[in-house]
């Protein structure tokens, strides 16, 4: 857009030559050209805030044990982290404290692996007030466990008599890893439970777990937390009669999606509830995978025949045509663990509408457009260097991204802190000089009413696309 198309159309372009000067037409010519450059200092503040992707880091919580997730779902500045231990904290004003605690086994890669809230959690006519659900493994017995449980009437202390065991899941014998531990509701869905599983751990995928649907390991389950279709007191759930293999002979009506190997951390796309699921390697590659939003699920993603966009070393092969491929991988000289993270959908980050993740081995962090379109990392951008810069410090092992309520960015370090990611404050003082201009150029008016009749002016206005969720080139459900 060119600065003329904010200037009035029936104005000539140069003032007039000789004759007699029309009244007020001085003064009008320079609001006009007054108007014309407060709008240009704008333009180039603002758009100069925006292509310097400028990024900083503010430091949310210190102190804590092995941290493995964070997320504030209230818009009241409580930040839930959880550790690996067994203990969900809650920050809020700088002040950590306890919000519950589970005996949960620890070795490995077991612990209290995940957290979500219910989409009702703050609605008290819902059947989800005060909700949450974490996932965890069982120190007895070593399976996996999801259960529920309300917050107490103080809002910062869960009821721990409240547990309600919602599903169990039986993990092989002596295999510590492999227990993803992700749990989450798409936008818009308060019923459905997304659950992601892994293999049960040792090299390999030694039973062929993944691939077989008879079996919960190695997948994206969706359950019905609001339903109960089982007599027994330990299993609440229902399963939707659209999951893609309910009634299928010997297969598990919980399954949406198969073919994973330990997809420990994804998300949902706040803005149109695509799913992204990473999914961590074993000695080649690490991937993403992408569902969009309007799939019925089914997907197989491949372990362990494929591991990433290749046959798995040992034991691989050719994809089958069932298969689909991730949309990025990547080898191990950008690291060895894919943490997966968010679309970025803080309307003041410079990240907007940008996938962000990182790589637990390497401590690196990327982004990549977050329309599912296939990607490589040759054309991802390196976020590292610019947020260990920050004032939050370096970062360590990122075992984690979080959400807050209005869609900022949180990283979470193994080593003991959650950050947010936030504009550099040179980029918030451009964005701010660029909004007083636009704000002082709104103010200049005609003096003439005569030649202010007829002044149509620049109609602002600011839009942001929604990205795509059709991949090109490849179909993702």
């Amino acid at each position: 857009m060119l600065l003329r198309d904010f200037l009035p159309c029936h104005r000539p372009t140069t003032p007039p030559q000789g004759g007699l000067p029309i009244p007020g037409h001085d003064r009008h010519w320079s609001a006009t050209w007054l108007r014309a450059g407060l709008l240009a200092g704008a333009m180039a503040l603002t758009g100069a805030a925006s292509q310097a992707q400028a990024l900083d880091t503010r430091l949310l919580a210190s102190g804590l044990s092995q941290p493995l997730f964070a997320t504030s779902p209230l818009n009241d500045g409580r930040l839930f982290v959880v550790e690996k231990g067994g203990t969900i904290k809650v920050v809020q004003n700088g002040v950590t404290s306890n919000f519950l605690n589970i005996p949960v086994a620890t070795a490995s890669e077991q612990g209290l692996l995940g957290l979500a809230f219910d989409p009702g959690y703050a609605d008290p006519a819902s059947a989800g007030y005060r909700r949450f659900f974490v996932n965890y493994i069982e120190p007895t017995t070593l399976d996996t466990v999801i259960a529920s449980y309300r917050t107490s009437d103080n809002a910062s202390q869960a009821n721990a008599a409240s547990r309600l065991e919602v599903i169990r899941i039986d993990q092989p014998n002596g295999r510590t890893n492999h227990k993803a531990g992700w749990i989450g509701f798409k936008p818009g869905d308060a019923n459905n439970l997304y659950i992601a599983t892994g293999d049960g751990g040792s090299g390999n995928d030694p039973d062929n777990l993944a691939q077989n649907n008879g079996q919960l390991l190695g997948k994206m389950l969706r359950i019905d937390i609001n339903r109960d279709d089982f007599t027994s007191p330990t299993i609440n759930y229902g399963i939707p009669a659209n999951n893609p293999l309910v009634g299928q002979a010997g297969a598990r009506g919980e399954i949406y999606a198969n073919g994973l190997r330990n997809p420990f951390r994804n998300s949902f796309d706040r803005l149109n509830g695509n799913l992204w699921i990473a999914d961590v390697g074993q000695s080649s590659r690490e991937e993403i995978n992408f569902i969009s939003a309007s799939s019925p699920g089914g997907q197989n993603f491949g372990w362990r025949v494929r591991e990433g966009s290749i046959a798995t070393p040992g034991v691989g092969g050719p994809a089958t045509p069932d298969m689909v491929g991730p949309i990025l991988d990547y080898t191990r000289s950008f690291g060895f663990s894919v943490t997966g993270g968010y679309v970025v959908r803080d309307l003041s980050s410079p990240l907007y509408g940008q996938y962000v993740f990182g790589d637990f081995g390497s401590g690196r962090i990327f982004a990549i457009p977050g329309d599912g379109s296939d990607q490589t990392m040759a054309s991802a951008l390196e976020l590292t260097s610019i947020l260990n810069a920050g004032a939050a410090g370096p970062l360590g092992n990122i075992s984690s991204f979080g959400e807050g309520f209005n869609g900022e960015l949180y990283i979470v370090d193994f080593g003991g802190r959650v950050v947010q990611v936030v504009p550099e404050p040179a980029t918030v003082l451009l964005w701010a000089l660029g909004l007083g201009l636009l704000v002082q150029w709104s103010k200049v008016r005609p003096i003439s009413r005569r030649l202010r009749k007829g002044w149509h002016g620049p109609h602002l206005k600011e839009t942001r696309h929604a990205p795509s969720t059709e991949t090109p080139g490849r179909s993702r459900s």
